[in-house]
């Protein structure tokens, strides 16, 4: 099962949320001495001017770069079209230790996609197509810059935004030709070591990537689909950082380059080179490359961020592992109160094995597979305990009704309360009305004219609910909950909250104080809900639960910003209107207290 639920994509997903939580949680690593990144930052816009900069900065700022030593200039950064101020910066730019960016655009959504330069096409990129969406435009190179050494910038988030991984090489087929362009840290490495060829070899069975790809001193991890895993080490703020204009101004006091990786990026706001990483929901774009390039020339041993060769195999044996803590608890000799907290512990267990596997092999082992197929079986031993529990109390009970009478020897068997908690469910149509303010009020009047007032609230709101059939069903505070059981009766329960709004408003009014305002605010919704009794027989009382029961306590949350006396959530407002109520008008859509999404609410309009 931990198998063959590790290759649904909802659980790659869930893992790659898992594993962002647990980058976060390890150790941060100290930034590599060999890189540097020279930060066009906000100090840089202030003292040089606003971005884009002309293509004379530029081509200073490389020139700069240059003299003061630094052996490779990885550009994050793209310069599509022509200018009549080329011709230096070609000068500066077309040489062997210099990668600028181009950006192929992948995302299916771009409407009316950029063709802008020249795309070229890396001779030397590694024989490997990486599985991406078709290219369906670019901006490139411009012509002066044909000769340079580009790599790609396409960035491809997950769903979720987060960005996770990145094509290792983009192909796009052009006629009879086979156009490629290797990722920018790749094309980095090929400007590093002209000379030596590409090497591709398979990762060790079973923890490491599908292929490790290889050259000189330079290590990719590769995934079985060909992108690189992007190894979040470190906060941006970790990285050896340089502002550009220091470097273009020619400060006293900058950090030697000599023998540096120098990573030129932007960081100011004005750059809106903006990616969303395990540190940092808006960190610079400059990062994810900074970390490649960290991981290609460091400790191979620990790239930190690869995917298992065989991610369904690892799912499995880590499920074996953990589920061999849970094999005591499945014999009938365990009582629940010791099983719980051991079904607990081999459900976290996937976790720590997982934060083990990253922490010492820099491998990112499944997750929530593991975790699911667990669940299952911890769901089948509880039901399996459960039914022989049940049989054994039974068995119990017919001999205790030997001797005893039936009812004291069925609650020696199971060892239960006399007191017993009722509830019964119901779908239908729930309305809640609350007097805001009135705790207020209350602490400033005398208590004879408090208790004549709440009197007045309670008895008009069962008298009005009887009458348009429903029921006054719980009270909390200032809140009264009212119910009508079929979900078709939004009518009768919209009529309800108007006419109740029309009889309290004035009684409301008269006992106002200037310091302690009343005010009458009412939500319905129709849904799911539950009316319950809980306690001991000494000691009950009522409870309201349910989906229903949480969106109008919501929605009366939200009643004093929206200024709606009566609002309505979705379900309620969609049978009205679908029944010709047009005394309806939507307010747009709300995120309520501790709702995973968004909702539509609408206020009934007198």
């Amino acid at each position: 099962m931990a198998a063959w639920l590790s290759t649904l994509g909802l659980a790659q997903r869930s893992d790659g949320q898992i594993h962002d939580l647990l980058s976060s949680w390890q150790p941060v690593h100290e930034a590599p001495a060999g890189i540097t990144v020279i930060d066009i930052d906000e100090r840089s816009l202030q003292e040089i001017g606003p971005w884009p900069w002309s293509r004379e900065v530029i081509a200073e700022l490389a020139h700069n770069l240059r003299q003061k030593g630094a052996r490779l200039q990885v550009w994050d950064m793209f310069f599509s079209h022509a200018t009549p101020f080329d011709v230096r910066l070609t000068a500066e730019m077309v040489r062997p230790d210099t990668v600028i960016g181009v950006v192929p655009v992948l995302d299916a959504l771009v409407s009316n996609p950029p063709h802008e330069g020249l795309l070229g096409n890396d001779t030397n990129a590694p024989d490997l197509c990486s599985k991406h969406a078709q290219i369906r435009g670019y901006l490139g190179i411009a012509p002066a810059l044909a000769k340079a050494k580009a790599g790609h910038l396409a960035a491809t988030p997950d769903a979720d935004g987060r960005l996770r991984r990145l094509p290792a090489v983009v192909c796009l087929q052009a006629g009879s030709e086979n156009l490629r362009i290797s990722q920018l840290t790749l094309a980095a490495a090929e400007a590093s070591e002209p000379l030596l060829p590409w090497q591709m070899r398979e990762g060790q069975w079973p923890w490491e990537p599908a292929h490790w790809l290889e050259r000189g001193e330079w290590q990719f991890a590769i995934d079985q689909d060909g992108y690189l895993n992007i190894p979040y080490r470190r906060p941006h703020t970790q990285w050896t950082a340089v502002s550009a204009s220091r470097v273009l101004l020619d400060e006293p006091g900058l950090p030697s380059l000599k023998g540096q990786i120098v990573l030129v990026g932007g960081t100011a706001l004005g750059a809106r080179d903006i990616v969303s990483t395990p540190f940092h929901p808006g960190a610079p774009g400059v990062s994810v490359h900074a970390e490649l390039l960290a991981a290609a020339i460091g400790p191979h041993s620990g790239w930190g961020a690869n995917l298992p060769r065989s991610p369904a195999l690892m799912a499995a044996i880590m499920t074996m592992l953990a589920g061999l803590w849970l094999i005591p608890f499945s014999r009938t000799g365990y009582k629940l109160t010791a099983l719980v907290p051991g079904l607990a512990i081999g459900l976290l267990a996937p976790i720590g094995l997982a934060w083990a596997g990253r922490a010492v092999l820099g491998a990112v082992f499944p997750i929530t597979a593991p975790v699911l197929a667990l669940l299952a079986y911890a769901m089948a031993i509880l039901a399996l305990l459960t039914l022989l529990l049940r049989r054994q109390t039974q068995a119990l009970a017919q001999h205790l009704q030997s001797f005893l009478p039936p009812r004291l020897a069925q609650q020696i068997a199971t060892q239960l309360p006399t007191g017993q908690s009722l509830g019964q469910s119901h779908t239908g149509v729930l309305a809640a009305v609350r007097v805001d303010g009135l705790a207020r009020w209350v602490g400033r009047v005398d208590s004879l004219q408090s208790l004549a007032l709440i009197h007045a609230v309670h008895t008009t709101a069962m008298r009005t609910a009887l009458q348009y059939g429903g029921q006054l069903e719980h009270a909390q505070g200032d809140t009264l909950y009212m119910s009508w059981p079929d979900a078709s009766a939004c009518a009768q329960a919209l009529a309800c909250m108007q006419e109740l709004h029309r009889q309290l408003e004035p009684i409301l009014a008269r006992n106002a104080l200037e310091e302690a305002p009343l005010l009458f605010y009412a939500a319905m919704e129709s849904g799911a809900y539950l009316l319950g009794v809980v306690g001991a027989q000494g000691g009950r009382r009522s409870v309201l639960l349910g989906p229903a029961a949480n969106d109008v306590i919501g929605i009366l949350d939200i009643s004093p910003e929206l200024d709606g006396p009566i609002l309505l959530g979705p379900h309620a407002a969609q049978t009205l209107i679908a029944n010709g109520n047009t005394a309806l008008q939507s307010l747009g859509q709300f995120l309520l207290f501790e709702q995973s999404g968004a909702r539509l609410i609408y206020r009934a309009v007198n």
